[in-house]
């Protein structure tokens, strides 16, 4: 394939995913539904993107499902909304990640006796969606981690199913 055809396909799918943001119908996950992730999903979901909430704690998801929320800043009001107009959508399951354009990693990043960052979480998340990871996808690291974490440990894990950043996908801090 010459570097132009590539150069338009890199073209193609970034205008679509633009457009998809600025006409608010890309599909978004959020993986970590904590004190970060819950209220990001939701403002998400509140403006208009259809959001998969990802997190491990099957508690959490059927608290949400139920249109509660544990997270004080965030009413359950706006959880039973968002629910019931099927734009907030938590689950456990990270195979949905198949079908969505923006996913952001909100894990957490607790201290270690160190005092340094455990990025165990990140790595997780990253391994997660490595899995049903496919070009065109907007891949933003939120978690609170050291410097070099996004280029150092989740680029290369992503980059290693043959795909190229900035030609068949982004990611960013």
């Amino acid at each position: 394939m010459s570097s132009d055809v590539a150069e338009i396909d890199v073209m193609k799918w970034t205008v679509s995913l633009e457009e998809k943001i600025k006409k608010r119908t890309a599909h978004c996950a959020v993986i970590g539904l904590g004190y970060v992730g819950l209220p990001f999903a939701v403002e998400l979901a509140k403006a208009g993107y259809t959001v998969f909430g990802i997190d491990i704690s099957k508690t959490k998801v059927e608290e949400l499902k139920q249109g509660r929320s544990y997270i004080m800043d965030v009413p359950s009001s706006d959880i039973q909304q968002l629910v019931s107009t099927k734009k907030f959508k938590p689950t456990v399951d990270f195979s949905h990640l198949k079908g969505i354009d923006t996913v952001t990693i909100c894990v957490p990043t607790p201290l270690r006796k160190t005092k340094e960052p455990d990025i165990s979480y990140i790595v997780a998340a990253a391994r997660e969606i490595k899995k049903f990871f496919h070009a065109g996808q907007l891949i933003v690291l939120e978690s609170t981690t050291y410097p070099g974490t996004t280029e150092e440990v989740i680029l290369p894990l992503l980059e290693a199913k043959g795909l190229k950043h900035g030609r068949d996908f982004y990611l960013c801090f």
